[in-house]
Formats: C-alpha cells, sequence, structure tokens
C-alpha cells in the first residue's frame, strides 16, 4: 500500500500535468482562431471550390469516372475548432505479385485509397495539410472478397511501405488558388501522381505529434 505522502504526491502531479496540458490546448486554439479570422475569406473560398469541383465530377456520367466511382467530401468539428475539411477517393486495383516456390506468381487485389485533410494551423497565414495514400489488400476466403462488414481486421491489411504515402505539410494560405485545387482533384481522380502536387514539393513538413 502506497503511503499517504506519496499519493498527494501523484496527485498534485497529475494534476498540475492536465492543467498545463489544458493551457497548451487553449494556446493552440487562440491562435488557430487568430489565423482563421486573418485568412478565412481565402481559406473558406479554396474549401469551396475543392466542394464545387468535387461535385462537378460527381455529376459526370458513369462511363468517365468508372476507375474511382465518386469523391468524397466531409467537413469536421475539433475541439480546436480549426475548420477541418477532408476528401477522399478510392479506386480497385491488382498485381501479379511473386508469393512463394510452389505457387510463384498470384493475382493480388487491392483497395487504392487516397485522402487529404485541411485545417487551418496555429501558425499564422499557413494551413495545415495531411495527405494520405495507400494500397490495402483484399483478403479472400475461397475465392470471394471478404465484406467490410464481417471483420474488418482480416478484410484489409497494409501493404509495403513503397505503397503508402503519410505526411503532415504547413503550407502557405496565399497559395490555396484555382490551380492547387484542379491539382487535388487531378489526384483524387487517379491522374496524377501525389508527388506532383504543389504541397508535396513546396510545403514544409510538419512532424507528426
Amino acid at each position: 500500500m502506497a503511503h499517504w505522502l506519496d499519493e498527494i504526491e501523484q496527485q498534485e502531479s497529475r494534476r498540475k500535468g492536465s492543467a498545463s496540458g489544458s493551457a497548451r490546448v487553449q494556446d493552440k486554439k487562440f491562435r488557430i482562431q487568430q489565423n482563421y479570422q486573418k485568412n478565412k475569406e481565402t481559406y473558406g473560398g479554396f474549401i469551396s471550390k475543392m466542394q464545387s469541383l468535387v461535385e462537378r465530377v460527381n455529376n459526370l456520367p458513369m462511363e468517365h469516372r468508372e476507375v474511382f466511382g465518386k469523391i468524397n467530401t466531409k467537413q469536421k468539428e475539433s475541439r480546436l475548432d480549426n475548420h477541418l475539411s477532408y476528401f477522399s477517393s478510392s479506386r480497385r486495383t491488382e498485381k501479379t505479385e511473386f508469393k512463394n516456390l510452389l505457387h510463384p506468381f498470384k493475382m493480388i487485389h487491392y483497395k487504392h485509397v487516397r485522402v487529404i485533410f485541411f485545417n487551418v494551423a496555429k501558425l499564422m497565414d499557413k494551413v495545415e495539410v495531411e495527405i494520405y495514400e495507400e494500397l490495402l489488400e483484399k483478403k479472400r476466403r475461397d475465392g470471394q472478397i471478404i465484406a467490410a462488414h464481417e471483420n474488418p481486421k482480416d478484410s484489409h491489411k497494409p501493404h509495403s511501405e513503397k505503397d503508402r504515402f503519410h505526411e503532415i505539410y504547413y503550407y502557405e494560405m496565399s497559395k490555396l488558388n484555382d490551380e492547387l485545387a484542379f491539382r487535388i482533384i487531378d489526384w483524387l481522380a487517379f491522374h496524377e501522381e501525389v508527388n506532383h502536387i504543389p504541397i508535396v514539393l513546396e510545403g514544409e513538413p510538419r512532424f507528426k505529434e
């Protein structure tokens, strides 16, 4: 059994740690709101442009979007009130890969996922952008694709690192323009590669916290 002195010291340590964490969150939230108030027209206009382009793409005849089906868009609330929006798409693809000596080559089915997140950064005049891309292997049972609702853990698994991209960047608010919006739409529609997005070429990488 812990001594009463130890218990009190531990309680005080936890209380101070919690207060310190809360203060950091409030400071970050305050800085984000300052940034948003200064740049809300630029940021809001860019997100609206992206949503408009997504709607245009999704209204195309199916023959022109057969590869990916449609692009998804969503806005999400967060405790930092950082005006988070994200856009995503996916396609089915397959590769012939070496498995073993008895059955050297096998056709492997994948779900190719692309997602991009935007939110107002804590740094003035910056937007925070998270870009994620990965090939997820489709598990098969008796030649059938396992439905996601059966067992999500068995349905997909990450592939090798060479088929995965996940980075977070700080990017200039002033560079959120129509050209960037079209380039991102090209990527989401699988007409462009991730390393051609200006954010990847020009953005300041942010270490994942």
